[in-house]
Order: structure tokens, then sequence, then C-alpha cells
């Protein structure tokens, strides 16, 4: 007959099936007893001298039954665990009830998961944002480590500090053309002089902050 004492795994399977995308709380020791059980009935049949006995089919039948439930929790488990680190990569809430419920090792997987897929996400749209940011709003040449663009003199001398901005670069940008049509490279730290529409560009994706220049 078998163990009352055994976790009954066509149940939490069943519970698995019925909660669809939320996790059955499980213990955190609930795989390593799994395994043991696995263990222990396969123990048990190995003692019997008679394959052909009703006992030795009743054990195999339960190593059967067992192997399959378990195959089946870790299966939709991983899928549940696998949508929830997608939901909150894209800086949904956390459930947290919903992490309570995972095994440490699940909850492992959980955090690599999540750490991957927020990457994957950030620096997919700092790619789209950055190309954009080229095609919209043409920077003007720069020059590293601070200098100012000349003036028009004879058409009456503008504010220029209305014109320009400067700023300081808070990360790398990749090569950009500018609109004399060279190339032209922002690093991280450096000073530029940019002209205010690009400087707010720039500044309000917190790629640079604005210095001010006292005269």
């Amino acid at each position: 007959m078998p163990d009352s004492s055994r976790i009954k795994l066509n149940d939490i399977l069943r519970d698995e099936r019925k909660t669809r995308s939320k996790l059955v709380a499980l213990e955190s020791g609930f795989y390593g007893t799994v395994a043991a059980q696995i263990c222990e009935l396969e123990e048990e049949k190995r003692k019997i001298d008679d394959i052909y006995s009703t006992k030795y089919a009743i054990l195999e039948d339960e190593l059967k039954t067992a192997r399959k439930a378990i195959d089946n929790i870790v299966e939709r488990r991983t899928a549940k665990i696998i949508n929830l680190a997608s939901l909150h990569s894209s800086s949904k809430p956390k459930d947290q009830k919903e992490i309570e419920s995972m095994t440490p090792g699940e909850r492992e997987f959980y955090n690599k998961l999540l750490q991957l897929m927020t990457g994957y996400r950030s620096q997919r749209m700092d790619r789209i944002f950055i190309k954009k940011e080229k095609q919209v709003v043409p920077l003007q040449p720069q020059v590293s480590r601070y200098h100012e663009p000349k003036e028009n003199s004879s058409e009456g001398k503008k504010d220029i500090n209305k014109e320009y901005i400067v700023v300081r670069l808070l990360k790398d940008i990749p090569t950009f053309v500018g609109a004399d049509g060279r190339n032209y490279t922002l690093a991280k730290e450096d000073v530029a002089v940019l002209s205010a529409v690009n400087a707010k560009a720039l500044i309000n994706r917190n790629v640079a902050i604005q210095i001010s220049v006292k005269r």
C-alpha cells in the first residue's frame, strides 16, 4: 500500500494546473524530499525478488506516476517563473507572494532570468533611442574639454547662452555624423558646447548635465 506520509505529487500537479499563472507555494526542501521519496520507492522495488508479484507491480506503477507528476510540475512551474521574470523585467510591480511561493532553487533561477531580461531590455531600448536621436537631432561638432563656438559678429551679436549649452557627458556615445557631415564621438566626462536643442535632448535622456558658465 502507498505510504500516506509521502508527498502527494498528483495533488500538487492538479493545483498547479488550476492556478494557471500563479505558483503553488512549496516548502524550501520540496525537491529534495521528492528525490528521497523516489529513491525510497526504487529501493523497495529492488528488495522484491518476485517481479511478477502484486507488490512489485504496485511499486512500479507508483514510481512511474511519481516521475511523470514531478516532470509535469517542474515543466509548469518553470514556464510560470519565466513569465513572471518577463513581466517584472518591464518595470511592472513585483508580486512578492509569487516569489515567496518559490523554492530557493527556483528563486535563484528567477533572479538570474530577471537580471538577464532586464539587461537585454535596457540594452535594446538604449540602442533604439540613440539611433532615433541621430536621425532626428543632428549634433553639432563638439570640442572635448570645452571650447566655445564662434559668433557671427557682423549680424548683431546673439546671446550665446540662448543658442548653445555647455554640457558634461555622463556616458560614452557612439560616433555620430555632425551637421557638417563629419564624424564625431562624445566620451564620458567630455565637456562640450552643443546647440541648445541637441544639448537638451541629451540632458533629458540623462546622458549629459548642463554646466553653467559665468561671464
